[in-house]
This record gives C-alpha cells, structure tokens and sequence, in this order.
C-alpha cells in the first residue's frame, strides 16, 4: 500500500493522540479516608479527630476512620503521614506540638513539620491547665512553686511526650518560676494523668479533657488555665495571669487537618470545605464548648499563613529553652 505524506501525518498525529491520553483521575474521594491522630486514645486530639471523621464522612460520600498512632509528641503519627501517598486518603490531625514546637524540641526530625505537608483545615484551639498531685498540698500556683522550691531536683511533671505543647507550657513555667524539676515523657496523657493520680508526679499541663473531671471531683488540684480567660466549664480555676505569671498566660495549642505534600489542590479544596461545614455546625461547636475548644476556620492560603506566623512565634521560644533531643 503506497503511503502519502498525507497519511503519515496523520498517522503519527493518531499515535501522539494516544500516547498522551492518561486515564482520569477518579472523583475524590472513592474510598476510604484516613485520618491519622498522633496521639493515644482519650485525650483533646482523639476527641477533635472522631468528631471530625463522624460529620466528614458523609459530606464526603465515603467513610473517614480515625487511625491512633502515638508516640515521641506526635512523631510517630505525623511521620507515618508525610511518607504516605499524596492523594487525600491519608491526613493527619496535626497541630501546634506536630507542626511546630517538635522543631525546636527535637535535634533531627524523620520530615519536615513545614516542608513535607499541605494545609487543608483548621480545627479548634484548646485551652491548657496546670494541675497538681494531691499529696503536693497545692491549692494555688504560689503553693505549689514554694512546694517545689523547697525540695528543688526532688520533683518530676509528666507530658504526652518530648515536644508536646504540655511539655512546652510546663517546661517554661518551670523556667519562670525558677522551679529545678524533671520532665518525665509518656506515651500519651493517659499514663502521666495516672501517675499524677497516684502521686508520682508532682504537676502536668493538660486539657480540660483530660484533667477536668478530675479537677471537678478533687482528685488533682486546678491551679490555672494557660489562656486569657477563665474556661466556662472550669470558671473557679484562675488565669495564670491571675495567678501572678502573666507571662505562662496565652499559651493555647490549635489543631488543623494537613496532608502530604503534593496532594492535588482540588482534593485539598473538597477536603478543606468539608471540615469547615463540620466546625460550622450548632451541634458540633456544642460539643466543642463542652470540652472548652473554640472552633477555628479558613482557607487552604489562611492557614498556610497562620502555620506560618505561629512558626516565627513559637520555634525561638522553644530553642531558647534547649530542650533538644535526639
């Protein structure tokens, strides 16, 4: 068969056509959703995450199941994230102990709080309290520093693990207070809260759903709430500012939603819209009030700005306190 120019044109245009087609992306998301929380289970942040996974899952059309990875203050989860796929089905329910205070706590990092993640959501900020064992004696902040002072290098303070903002908030209370203390890191709240129960350890920083209950049944002292304001569910516990340190008050942890880098942006857009409809909800901001969150909102480019504001805020002050490890 003779071939003309013609044809052969044509025919590589035909063989370039099909080459170049690529299967389309299906609609997201078509399977499960993933949302990874950093940290044991019962604390502030697995709370947030199942909150969010039950009213996501069917704005989105798919289920979205809460995957609780603990340890090293949220390493261990927010690690396991930012090695996953970027595709949207893996999150991580991070916040400012995963995205920014493990940068000043820690000497090296398996990713980059900053570099290996997206934005996609804010969440909520959660107050913080400073609480005492029983047997310390404290009724007030000024109790308790004398306490310490008096036996100082004899007292340990628990957190939910190296980096973690309870850590952060207890350490620079420390610092201020003068107090010689030793930081004991756990896997979680649960364990230090049990500790702190038995009288083991002398004080933590904690949220109010962890230590609330506690504090409303006498079974650990409520010396001050970390924020500007008294919590409503707490209203006889005073500000730390109250309390004479004015500089421990605003110390308030936020949670946000993140993936890995490259998720696609329109992914990022469905997942980002879907979150702030669930925060927007009467219901929802009702369950938050009743463990004191105060719901957080904005677009993918408001918290990448946030992320970063909190970054030139917050990494100085932890590396001032040379608390690295690792």
């Amino acid at each position: 068969m003779h071939l003309t120019r013609r044809h052969a044109l044509l025919g590589s245009l035909a063989l370039a056509a099909l080459a170049g087609a690529r299967p389309a992306r299906a609609a997201f998301p078509d399977r499960t959703v993933r949302l990874v929380v950093p940290y044991a289970p019962g604390g502030s942040y697995d709370t947030t995450g199942r909150l969010m996974a039950e009213g996501a899952a069917p704005l989105l059309g798919q289920p979205v199941v809460v995957d609780n990875r603990p340890g090293a203050g949220g390493i261990v989860g927010a690690a396991s994230v930012a090695r996953s796929p970027a595709d949207g089905y893996t999150l991580l329910l991070s916040g400012l102990t995963a995205q920014i205070l493990v940068q000043g706590a820690n000497a090296s990092l398996p990713f980059d709080p900053m570099g290996d993640f997206v934005p996609v959501a804010l969440v909520a900020k959660v107050p913080l309290i400073l609480v005492a064992a029983r047997n310390m004696n404290a009724r007030s902040v000024a109790e308790l520093v004398q306490a310490v002072k008096a036996r100082p290098g004899s007292y340990n303070f628990s957190s939910a693990g190296n980096g973690a903002s309870g850590h952060i908030a207890a350490q620079h209370f420390a610092n201020v207070a003068g107090l010689e203390v030793t930081h004991v890191p756990y896997r979680g709240s649960a364990a230090g809260l049990a500790d702190l129960l038995a009288g083991r350890i002398a004080f933590l920083v904690d949220t109010p759903s962890v230590v609330g209950e506690h504090i409303r049944s006498g079974a650990i002292s409520g010396l001050a709430v970390m924020s500007d304001a008294r919590i409503p569910t707490l209203p006889e516990v005073p500000t730390m500012k109250e309390a004479g340190f004015p500089s421990v008050n605003n110390l308030e942890p936020w949670q946000a939603v993140v993936a890995p880098r490259g998720t696609p942006p329109d992914v990022v857009a469905r997942l980002n819209a879907a979150i702030n409809e669930v925060t927007a909800r009467p219901e929802v901001r009702g369950r938050f009030a009743a463990i004191d969150l105060t719901p957080m909102s904005g677009s993918p480019d408001q918290v990448a700005r946030f992320f970063t504001e909190e970054n030139d805020r917050w990494v100085p002050i932890v590396r001032a306190m040379d608390m690295r490890a690792g």
